[in-house]
């Protein structure tokens, strides 16, 4: 229907007035319409009483007088009837043809006529015009009379209780939608209190950058928890532009250096080294291995960029795990014949780990090993099971790593020693991509290091 559709457009926070006043309206309403109902029943079931108990006293005294009173004895009683009547109620005698004779009328309303009445025991409500009244009809035999008693009680006072009664609750209905109402409008503004806070901090947000949060509000309920969630995904938001913009700014960094190398050279060239055979062939070799660099540098970007978006499918086996280690640590004896590798393997029970990620980690952890050991060539891979845990660790013996630097060295492009780590071709990238497969699969990577006395990394993954 039109007006649902309507509604169904309004603010949240008038859909919610209106749902709550009109629920709190049709609650009392249906409550009034049946402590109405219920009221006049009782009061109507009251008259009925009062009415019958009239009966049976007229009824009763009749037949105290004379076992056999006739019509004149019966009319001579005025006296009783005037004596069990009450307020806006008439009581007549009829006899056998239906005629009254004797009657007492105690109120003024309008007389039903005794042709209109049921004869029948049964209360009958009958209307006259705007007026209401109840009847009841008793038939009397004896031996010397024969006829029958009606009582006639007029509900005019029954009607105006009700009247009232119902004007008073009409006014209290009214009072009701208009509280209903105001209290609706105000539960809507506390539930919807936080939603607008959240509104205006989305738009401070946008306007503003990610600095702007929610207020915590104290209860404990699914709006504070709605609060506390939309903080904290503001804090990871903020946390991952903030890791985004100092990446990009890094990786220019990093991008520049080689370019700016490449360049000058390749002006120097272009201007008068192409005629100088020993220039050209310096600047070729210094170009040939920035470009290796900036090879280099591109390809952990990407590993980086693939390591953010999945992890890969587990395929080892015990068998697989020995060959990875024992291949890794032959092509580092291959390529560095001046170092020392001794490995134990403890352990080859890891399965939830892909073969190329552990690969990788191991090549990533030796390079850097082989990289910053000058003096005591020695790398020692170790290989151990510790409660639910395969832990992989690599021990070296070289410069060793600062105090202050360990937190740092897993973030991208963080040298500790710029200077010598470009010297030796690092991109400032290993140690962050290894930490980023380990979080792939919810395993942990651990630095312990002493300046000058080695490094030992600690790689921990589930098994």
């Amino acid at each position: 229907m039109k007006w649902i559709k309507k509604i169904s457009l309004l603010p949240w926070k008038w859909k919610l007035t209106l749902g709550l006043s009109f629920s709190i309206f049709l609650t009392y309403s249906i409550f009034s319409f049946f402590e109405f109902h219920t009221v006049s029943s009782w009061l109507l079931n009251q008259e009925e009483t009062d009415v019958k108990q009239t009966m049976n006293q007229v009824v009763k005294q009749l037949n105290l007088q004379e076992k056999h009173p006739t019509d004149e004895e019966i009319t001579a009683n005025v006296t009783l009837l005037e004596k069990l009547n009450n307020d806006n109620q008439l009581i007549r005698i009829l006899d056998k043809n239906g005629q009254a004779i004797l009657a007492d009328m105690n109120g003024d309303f309008p007389i039903i006529e005794p042709n209109q009445i049921y004869n029948d025991e049964q209360f009958h409500y009958i209307s006259i015009g705007d007026h209401n009244s109840l009847v009841y009809s008793k038939e009397i035999k004896t031996k010397a009379f024969n006829g029958r008693v009606e009582i006639i009680r007029s509900l005019e006072s029954l009607d105006k209780v009700r009247e009232h009664l119902w004007f008073a609750m009409t006014m209290f209905a009214i009072a009701a939608l208009i509280i209903s109402a105001l209290i609706g409008y105000f539960i809507s503004y506390l539930l919807l209190r936080p939603i607008n806070s959240m509104t205006k901090t989305m738009k401070k947000i946008k306007n503003s950058g990610f600095k702007e949060r929610m207020p915590v509000y104290p209860q404990k309920d699914e709006i504070a928890d709605l609060s506390h969630i939309f903080n904290e995904m503001m804090d990871v938001i903020e946390q991952s532009f903030q890791q985004q913009k100092q990446f990009i700014e890094d990786a220019s960094h990093e991008l520049r250096t080689p370019v700016s190398v490449l360049e000058g050279h390749l002006s120097m060239l272009n201007r008068w080294g192409k005629n100088n055979q020993d220039i050209l062939e310096e600047s070729l070799q210094t170009s040939t291995e920035e470009v290796a660099r900036l090879k280099k540098l591109i390809i952990s970007l990407l590993d980086l960029s693939k390591l953010e978006q999945n992890r890969m499918e587990s395929d080892l086996t015990p068998e697989r795990v020995k060959w990875i280690f024992e291949h890794t640590i032959r092509d580092f004896v291959m390529l560095h014949d001046d170092f020392t590798f001794e490995v134990k393997l403890d352990s080859l029970h890891l399965y939830e780990v892909s073969e190329q990620h552990l690969q990788q980690i191991t090549t990533i952890l030796l390079d850097n090993a082989v990289k910053y050991s000058v003096h005591e060539k020695n790398i020692f891979l170790h290989t151990y099971e510790t409660g639910n845990h395969f832990i992989l660790e690599i021990t070296d013996h070289g410069i060793g790593i600062p105090k202050e630097h360990l937190e740092k060295v897993f973030d991208r492009f963080y040298r500790v020693d710029k200077a010598r780590s470009r010297e030796q071709g690092g991109t400032g990238l290993g140690l962050a991509i290894a930490k980023q497969i380990v979080s792939l699969y919810n395993g942990s990577i651990e630095i312990k290091s002493k300046v000058g006395q080695g490094t030992k990394v600690i790689v921990r993954f589930n098994i």
